[in-house]
């Protein structure tokens, strides 16, 4: 069943069954991780026969389904293919489900072949949900932190505690982190003498997820490519061995699609795994004289900006960036033999991501994931599902 398949695959998830269930078959509380904050989410089972690409469900229980249908949080509907052998479940979410159904007279709910669930889907649930989840329960407060922080802006270098904004939660803080030090990159890059080298820290699906589903992540990818007329812009990850080994398939795959949203945008990446580099903040690094540095992964505080210009700041973020080039393991002169690279190291079946992602490509994410929030968005990961999934078609 359900149970069985969510504990073998994502043995982290806690299912519970709610009782009186109003037309919830399960409660999935979804892992935190050290950077995101988890979610809750409710599940309806539906059976269903697949034909055509699709997993049709029949809605049998009308007032089950009504129920379930009015609940206000995050659900999930999962349609339930009792083939021969393994079970297959497809998922999609509670407010397209009912979208879908009265589409159809409200007798039966149509779930892309796409939405099937696995290492993929869940990747994206789960960082969609987490997100969606810390964003959501800050709305006001986020709203009246970014006014109260606004005049950081003016000026030139802050670090700001998280004890600025200490009613809001780890998710909250990520997004006022990274849209600052975005913000804050894009007003002093125009300063740089020279096309500017990027440094990121992020090293999990969970620190990395952000680039794909913060609103404002992919607009700063292609501000970043636009500023510099599609210039050959480099961006540099420190990805140690230990960071891939902690991770689970899902977490890797976070990582995968990040990276690969860069190479999507036009970013060459580079990887090392010389764990001495961890802890080296982000920056940009524009020529001999100048950096910028733009920090909030991993950071004590909410964020940490700066122009660097100090020579013994300056040459360390030339040996980082010297050495993640020089001894990158995803290093090839494609952007798609950088990827098949890439998911070499992170374990990753190439072919398998290929396939699905042509799959959620074609279909698109929205249905699955829904963000409430309107810090979110899926363009970003539509694109990259988008350009892996071409990557697997190119190497037809």
């Amino acid at each position: 069943g359900f149970g069985a398949f969510v504990g073998e695959h994502w043995p982290d998830v806690r299912l519970s069954r709610p009782h009186p269930d109003y037309g919830v078959d399960y409660t999935a509380l979804l892992p935190a991780s050290r950077a995101v904050e988890g979610a809750t989410v409710q599940v309806q089972l539906q059976e269903a026969q697949v034909a055509d690409g699709r997993a049709v469900t029949a809605v049998k229980d009308l007032l089950r389904w009504e129920e379930f249908a009015r609940h206000a949080g995050r659900g999930l509907l999962v349609a339930a293919w009792r083939q021969p052998g393994q079970p297959r479940f497809f998922a999609m979410d509670s407010r397209e489900a009912r979208r879908r159904a009265a589409l159809h007279g409200g007798d039966a709910v149509p779930v892309p072949g796409a939405y099937e669930l696995d290492d993929l889907t869940f990747a994206l649930l789960w960082a969609c949900a987490s997100l969606d989840t810390g964003l959501q329960d800050d709305d006001q407060e986020l709203t009246a932190a970014v006014a109260e922080l606004a005049p950081y802006e003016e000026l030139p270098s802050s670090a700001v505690s998280r004890e600025a904004a200490a009613s809001l939660g780890a998710t909250s803080h990520m997004w006022l982190g990274s849209d600052f030090c975005a913000r804050h990159i894009l007003r002093n890059m125009e300063h740089l003498p020279d096309l500017p080298v990027f440094w990121t820290r992020e090293q999990t699906g969970s620190e990395a997820c952000p680039w794909l589903l913060f609103d404002h992540k992919y607009a700063y990818l292609r501000a970043t490519r636009d500023r510099f007329d599609g210039g050959p812009l480099s961006r540099m990850f420190c990805v140690p061995r230990r960071a891939v080994d902690g991770s689970p398939l899902h977490e890797r795959v976070l990582l995968m699609l990040a990276i690969t949203l860069m190479e999507a945008t036009g970013i060459r990446v580079t990887v090392c795994d010389d764990p001495a580099y961890s802890d080296v903040e982000g920056f940009v690094l524009g020529g001999p004289g100048q950096a910028i540095i733009a920090n909030w992964v991993r950071g004590e505080g909410i964020w940490h900006v700066d122009t660097a210009r100090r020579a013994s700041v300056l040459s360390d973020f030339r040996e980082a960036s010297g050495h993640a080039i020089a001894h990158s393991v995803i290093d090839a002169p494609s952007p798609q033999g950088r990827l098949r690279a890439l998911a070499r190291y992170l374990g990753i079946d190439w072919p398998w991501l290929q396939g699905r992602c042509q799959q959620l490509a074609h279909a698109g994410t929205a249905g699955l994931l829904r963000p409430r929030s309107r810090h979110l968005s899926t363009a970003g990961v539509d694109a990259a599902c988008a350009y892996v999934g071409q990557a697997g078609e190119n190497n037809k």
